[in-house]
């Protein structure tokens, strides 16, 4: 019984009732289930929700198959257009909770499809945001200046983890000594 129970789970959309009806003959399903049966029977939808049940898992199986062979041809886009375009990726360390404190932070300066600079990384445990944005600032007059790029194109936050600052708190080097 638990057996069935879990495929009733995979199939939601059809109640187990229905997947074990779809199997028998429309006789005695209507036997079953109609006026002598327990009353469940309903001409406008038993018919089409039974044949859906006898073929989904075949009709299913035939769309995943063409969805593999389909091949989407992309239209040709002339790249050349963007290759001297700059623009900044602002890097933020921290967590994924909503009110995480900042770690680090880092930036990507990329032309086109390359990556040209990279801004290391500053812890900012310690600082108040009001210090955070006001670096975030003053590293966008220095892009400015140099590239101008005057505002972040995108914002990636990596998780604190990967922060690459040695020495770092998520990174502690732990010395033994002997004796």
């Amino acid at each position: 019984m638990a057996q069935s129970s879990s495929r009733s789970v995979s199939r939601r959309s059809i109640p187990l009732k229905c997947q074990k009806c779809a199997m028998l003959d429309a006789a005695q399903a209507q036997v079953l289930h109609g006026a002598e049966g327990d009353n469940c029977w309903n001409p406008k939808v038993c018919y089409s929700r039974r044949s859906y049940a006898r073929h989904r898992d075949r009709k299913n199986q035939q769309r995943n198959r063409q969805r593999q062979e389909t091949v989407v041809e992309l239209p040709s886009v002339e790249i050349e257009a963007f290759t001297d375009l700059h623009y900044a990726v602002l890097v933020v360390y921290r967590q994924a909770k909503a009110e995480s404190i900042v770690h680090a932070i880092s930036a990507q300066v990329w032309q086109g499809q390359t990556q040209i600079g990279i801004v290391q990384p500053i812890h900012c445990v310690g600082m108040v945001p009001g210090q955070i944005h006001q670096y975030v600032r003053k590293l966008l007059e220095l892009l400015e200046g140099k590239y101008g790029i005057k505002k972040f194109a995108a914002l990636e936050r990596l998780d604190p983890q990967l922060c690459p600052i040695r020495p770092c708190i998520y990174h502690l080097q732990v010395s033994h000594a002997a004796g």
